[in-house]
């Protein structure tokens, strides 16, 4: 759970800090690319993280911050391995 709560931190303040050392991509843009990644649209996604398709949708759009629980369904319904994806992103 440490790891979930370091990877949304760390996710969300890429809306606050432009010059994050973050790839330079926001949670929107790694969602968008982990759901095209696993071949699953919007909606099938939002069904799977129970979310609803307008949150997708705005995440992805850049226009929305999601909180820990969110990003953890979202992230989890992708089926990504949490502790990489975190050791990925701190490189």
């Amino acid at each position: 759970m440490n790891d979930m709560k370091k990877f949304c931190n760390s996710i969300n303040s890429c809306f606050a800090n432009g010059n994050s050392p973050m790839v330079k991509r926001n949670m929107g843009e790694i969602v968008s690319l982990l759901r095209i990644k696993s071949q699953l649209t919007q909606e099938e996604l939002a069904k799977r993280a129970n979310v609803s398709t307008q949150t997708i949708k705005r995440l992805e759009g850049g226009k929305e911050k999601v909180s820990d629980i969110t990003c953890r369904e979202i992230i989890e319904a992708l089926g990504v391995n949490i502790s990489r994806l975190t050791k990925i992103l701190d490189e």
